[in-house]
């Protein structure tokens, strides 16, 4: 009611009083014109005279100061004139007000209905785009619940994949742990194996090398009686030289045979020790060469320890990652189980309605997400209230202003009103409802008089449309009454000082009216339905989007399950029929199986009543665990001397690419030699036959360097001079090597250029 627009009431009290007074003044002199002309057209039984008659009468008498006769009957005639002016005068204010009134009437009723047009199209354009809109939500939310419904579908496969995939997995990891723990069994015992054979490979290797030991002494002790046999026996056949140049002169000068006899016997002497000696240095060459086979196998068993103590390392290293393993196993067994714990005791209690970590991550995703609804639902209401309470304080703001302006214009009007004014208004406003129920009937007559004669063109639209514009009219005019009612009340509730309370004034004609409080409470009856509709779409719109949200989180989730078991699903673990693992489970079985029934077969031996124990018996299955172990035995011999065949192969291709890459970068030929020598040739200076004259040859154990050709040959004579310098001064064999190559290029390169032209 305070925001219709309020009349101001002096200023139209002022318009209206000087509107009619301008009125009443034309109207009357328009009246008395006319009058006049009548009165002296009409013919009067009681005058004779002529107006001009009267009126030369009435100046002379003014003139002389004498009353005419009939003077008064002119005096009555002048005032019935005057009020029938009078009246002509109001009668045409009437007629005037009337059709202003009436004017005021059909333009408010034009401007009401052409605002209950545009509100009715903007309600229905309201309606429609709500409509749409939440046609549009129920096509998203039907989309968004199929979506989300497929998602949830593919989610509960992909979860009882990923639960039969974790179920396998589980019982593959049993397994694994199973054989993990066969494995760490059987490598226990083979580390206690390999440890008793290192200890006894350590004190053979022990043993042989004191009894090498000892034959070194023995080998250099008869190196150095060799020698000393050698330098005696030189002695000897300089001696021998000597004696027999002198039994020769002795002979020629004397001839005695007894002398040349003890000269024989001498030498024959000699030459038996000489043949013992020479036994002796090849009896000592064999049992060198032998004490160089037991270094090797020595060699050997040192390189089969270092391969055993990696493979302990390599069990050592195991063990911690099993250690570690089992660490983390049982952790997520800790946590497994603690899960389980929790959720049982929820599902007791009944305060959560999930039985998986997965279902309570989900639901605390879905408590977030409606939090962050209730969140943002809560600052959209605080501004919405923010807003209404700023209106709200317009509202009053106005409504004070109203009510001062009401105050004003009610001490104003009561101020400058009058009984008269009121008698007056009164009955204009009553002139006037008279004159709008005859226009209504006259309308009414001619509708009827329309349908009766032209029934074909009649419009009952048009006419039920006046009717209902009519009854509009008569509802406006009631609230205005009333609206000007409760004004009058406040005004003076809110002035009580102001006097005694004055009569009720009516409203002024030509008064805007406000719009009726009936169609006011439609509208906010509607407004009201709008906005909780609103309200429940954007509730529904808000779960939805938690619904859509939580639907997008659980299928990311999915996506990377099924990335992931599809991962899984695409990696194949490929493993030969014949492979390590399966070999030692192979042997194990039937390692146990045989174990199993030479146990059997022992224990029957012994429980047997008929045996003769005076018979050495052996069962057959003892018989065949030995065969077994001989046949395993070989077959590890074969598969060392594989191994180290393997080696030997490995060995020759990679020193071919070493010498490959010597040659090549170097410019030297390198050829290995047994006993630990190497001959260099270069590739600028070869040699010319197979002997190897222009090689050199160095010999690692000892650290010397032979000519191939010889201490005197062309060769040696060719690099005595680096190897003076380079070997014997420097100490150098890189810088020797790279002089000789500098010496051979160029003259390779002078050649060349000789045999060119």
């Amino acid at each position: 009611m305070s925001g219709l627009p309020r009349p101001q009431l002096s200023a139209l009290r002022d318009s209206r009083v000087a509107s009619f007074r301008a009125t009443t003044t034309g109207a009357y002199g328009a009246a008395a014109s006319g009058l006049e002309t009548n009165m002296a057209e009409r013919p009067s039984p009681r005058r004779s005279v002529a107006p001009s008659t009267t009126r030369a009468g009435s100046g002379e008498s003014y003139k002389e100061n004498v009353a005419p006769e009939d003077a008064d009957e002119y005096e009555r005639y002048r005032k019935e004139i005057e009020a029938l002016k009078a009246e002509i005068g109001t009668l045409q204010y009437r007629m005037q007000t009337a059709d202003q009134e009436r004017d005021i009437a059909l333009s408010q009723q034009s401007n009401k209905l052409e605002q209950a047009r545009r509100r009715e199209q903007d309600e229905a354009e309201k309606r429609q785009a709500a409509e749409a809109a939440g046609a549009k939500l129920e096509s998203q939310l039907g989309a968004m619940r199929q979506e989300a419904e497929t998602a949830k579908e593919a989610a509960e496969n992909a979860q009882r994949a990923l639960e039969s995939r974790v179920r396998e997995a589980l019982d593959e990891a049993r397994l694994l742990q199973e054989q993990l723990e066969d494995v760490s069994t059987a490598r226990d015992e083979a580390a206690r194996r390999t440890d008793k054979k290192i200890a006894d490979l350590q004190m053979q290797m022990a043993a042989s090398e004191s009894s090498l030991q000892e034959l070194q002494q023995e080998a250099q002790a008869r190196d150095e009686s060799l020698q000393r046999c050698q330098e005696q026996i030189l002695d000897k056949d300089s001696q021998i030289g000597r004696l027999e140049a002198e039994a020769l002169r002795l002979k020629a000068q004397t001839g005695d045979a007894e002398t040349m006899e003890i000269i024989k016997r001498e030498l024959s002497e000699q030459v038996s020790h000489i043949r013992a000696l020479e036994a002796t240095n090849r009896d000592q060459l064999a049992e060198l060469k032998h004490l160089r086979a037991l270094k090797k196998a020595v060699e050997i068993v040192e390189e089969e320890k270092r391969t055993l103590q990696r493979r302990v390392e390599a069990a050592e290293t195991l063990e911690v990652e099993l250690a570690e393993a089992r660490m983390q196993r049982q952790r997520l067994e800790d946590e497994r189980l603690a899960w389980s714990a929790y959720l049982e005791k929820a599902s007791e209690t009944g305060r959560a309605d999930f039985d998986t970590p997965e279902a309570v991550a989900r639901a605390l995703m879905q408590e977030r997400l409606t939090t962050a609804s209730y969140v943002e639902q809560l600052g959209a209401a605080r501004a919405e209230v923010a807003a209404q309470q700023g209106r709200i304080r317009s509202l009053e703001e106005e409504r004070a202003q109203l009510r001062n302006a009401a105050q004003a214009a009610s001490s104003s009007a009561q101020a400058s009103s009058t009984d008269k004014i009121r008698v007056r208004l009164d009955r204009q406003r009553a002139l006037a409802l008279k004159e709008v129920e005859y226009l209504r009937a006259q309308l009414k007559a001619f509708d009827t008089e329309e349908h009766t004669i032209q029934p074909e063109q009649f419009d009952e639209t048009r006419a039920a449309r006046v009717q209902e514009l009519e009854d509009l009219v008569d509802n406006y005019k009631m609230e205005v009454q009333r609206l000007h009612d409760e004004l009058t009340s406040l005004a003076e509730s809110a002035s009580p000082s102001a006097g005694p309370r004055e009569p009720r004034t009516p409203p002024h004609a030509g008064s805007k009216r406000p719009r009726g409080e009936e169609e006011a409470d439609v509208t906010q009856e509607q407004i009201g339905q709008l906005t909780r509709k609103n309200r429940k779409l954007q509730e529904d719109l808000a779960q939805a989007q938690t619904q859509l949200a939580m639907s997008q989180r659980d299928l990311d989730a999915s996506r990377s399950q099924l990335a992931s078991a599809q991962q899984q699903t695409q990696t194949r673990i490929l493993s030969l029929r014949s492979n390590p693992t399966a070999d030692h489970e192979a042997t194990k079985a039937a390692t146990l199986a045989a174990l199993q029934k030479e146990n059997r077969e022992l224990l029957s031996r012994l429980t047997s009543r008929h045996s003769n124990p005076s018979i050495p018996l052996v069962p057959t299955s003892v018989l065949g665990a030995m065969e077994r172990e001989i046949a395993a035995a070989k077959g590890e011999t074969a598969s060392a001397q594989k191994s180290a065949r393997r080696l030997k192969e490995v060995w020759a291709s990679k020193s071919h690419e070493f010498k490959e890459a010597i040659f090549s970068t170097l410019g030297w030929t390198v050829t290995f030699i047994p006993n630990g020598k190497m001959r260099v040739e270069s590739t600028f200076y070869p040699s010319r036959t197979d002997e190897h004259e222009n090689s050199i040859v160095f010999d690692g154990e000892r650290g010397t360097m032979k000519v191939g050709g010889g201490p005197k040959s062309a060769f040696a004579g060719k690099i005595a001079d680096h190897i003076g310098f380079w070997v014997r001064e420097k100490g150098c064999i890189p810088g020797f090597l790279a002089a000789l190559t500098l010496e051979f290029y160029e003259e390779h390169a002078r050649a060349g250029n000789a045999e060119g032209p």
